[in-house]
């Protein structure tokens, strides 16, 4: 896919996996839904101590939130595009990446339990996703006849080429230890919520990588010497001009 919608592209496949998985199991009952918004911060309010028999439980919710992004250190070192000496890239390289993932449960008692058990199943069992199990995802989302927003027109981007894009979406676990786990939590505001980290590799945006036109030259010089002297004086050398700018 292009870079503008590569990253949300592989978002929005692990939402549907996880979301697929929460409508079988809350069969007959409302299921939760998965947000990709960071997990939410305490409510501006009393406390539950002082709200007494009026708190309200927190809301049951999956929160799959996208929070580092870092190059794929294997294709990083591969095989970069040069310059021809015609001017034409030789190799065209996208930018590879591997995802960050936090899966965290809110709501009330045992529920949020509940929720990440069923999230973490999820993404166990679809460990790699399959290119056509990406473009059946992206296909069953009708788009918009009149589009208002960039994001309506996600799902009508056409996958890359499998040349270019040999890689299929691979998910595992990436626990962090409580040092990073809590400076993340810190960052966002949140208290702890029961969480699972997760690796996703590899997401491959394809870019621009066409060079600008060079300046062109107005002519074309050999210069020759007889003999072979590192140290003799360029004047005296023998001067072609091949070719005159027109």
């Amino acid at each position: 896919m292009s870079a503008r919608f590569a990253i949300p592209a592989t978002s929005f496949v692990l939402k549907a996996l996880i979301d697929a998985d929460l409508a079988s199991a809350y069969s007959g009952f409302a299921a939760p839904k998965v947000s990709v918004a960071p997990p939410p911060r305490p409510n501006a309010g009393p406390a539950p101590a002082a709200a007494g028999a009026n708190a309200q439980p927190e809301v049951a919710q999956l929160y799959l939130y996208l929070h580092h992004v870092a190059p794929n250190a294997a294709y990083r070192s591969m095989a970069l595009p040069y310059v021809e000496t015609s001017g034409e890239t030789s190799t065209k390289m996208p930018l590879v990446l591997d995802l960050h993932y936090m899966l965290a449960a809110t709501g009330a008692d045992l529920e949020r339990e509940t929720l990440l058990g069923i999230g973490m199943a999820a993404l166990h069992r679809q460990a790699i996703v399959e290119r056509s199990k990406v473009a059946a995802l992206l296909g069953a989302v009708s788009i918009p006849a009149n589009p208002t927003k960039l994001m309506e027109r996600l799902t009508s981007e056409p996958l890359a080429n499998p040349a270019n894009h040999p890689e299929q979406i691979k998910i595992s676990q990436h626990p962090l230890d409580i040092d990073m786990s809590t400076k993340l939590w810190s960052a966002l505001q949140s208290p702890i919520r029961p969480t699972a980290y997760y690796l996703v590799t590899t997401t491959f945006l394809e870019t621009d990588d066409s060079q600008p036109d060079g300046p062109p030259a107005d002519e074309l010089v050999i210069a020759g010497r007889a003999n072979a002297d590192r140290n003799g004086d360029p004047a005296a050398d023998t001067v072609v001009v091949v070719e005159d700018a027109p």
